[in-house]
């Protein structure tokens, strides 16, 4: 019984000094710099609009970082042959797999949401100098996209 009482204790004291670390992980410098959308004066007093905005532009910035740590940390998987890949390779692989198509569903999900977003301001009747600074939102995600594409242009080479 006492054996339960001090292996009891040492687990909850770890549990504990873990939750209280507060650690948090730390960016990778080598990442593209997260982006900030500037709202369009046209919208400044659009509380909806602007909450909107901001959503979209930490979803944005989630994708990039995403992207970026699968490629990261997948460059040394990724350039083997999959004949040659152990067991724990191929799961790795597949786990990566996974986080690839959930971070794409994520994005897909923030595409549509901007587009429903702006025939929803535009129907009810917002402006259309309104509904088109929301577009603002679609360049800077193709902007993006472009900058992580050209980034990872030469990523096996």
């Amino acid at each position: 019984m006492q054996q339960l009482v001090k292996t009891l204790s040492v687990y909850f004291i770890t549990i504990f000094m873990i939750s209280c670390n507060g650690h948090e992980e730390k960016r990778n410098p080598e990442f593209l710099a997260p982006l900030t959308i500037e709202i369009p004066s046209e919208l400044a007093g659009n509380t909806d609009a602007i909450d909107f905005i901001k959503s979209s532009e930490i979803a944005i910035n989630e994708f990039s970082d995403n992207i970026e740590k699968l490629a990261f940390d997948g460059k040394t998987i990724l350039a083997k042959n999959v004949d040659e890949m152990d067991s724990f390779d191929q799961i790795k692989l597949g786990k990566m797999a996974i986080q690839f198509v959930s971070n794409s569903s994520q994005m897909k999900n923030t595409l549509e949401n901007i587009e429903k977003y702006a025939e929803n301001a535009k129907a009810n009747g917002i402006n259309e100098s309104q509904v088109k600074s929301l577009e603002i939102i679609g360049n800077t995600i193709e902007n993006r996209i472009t900058e992580i594409n050209n980034k990872y242009e030469n990523y096996f080479n």
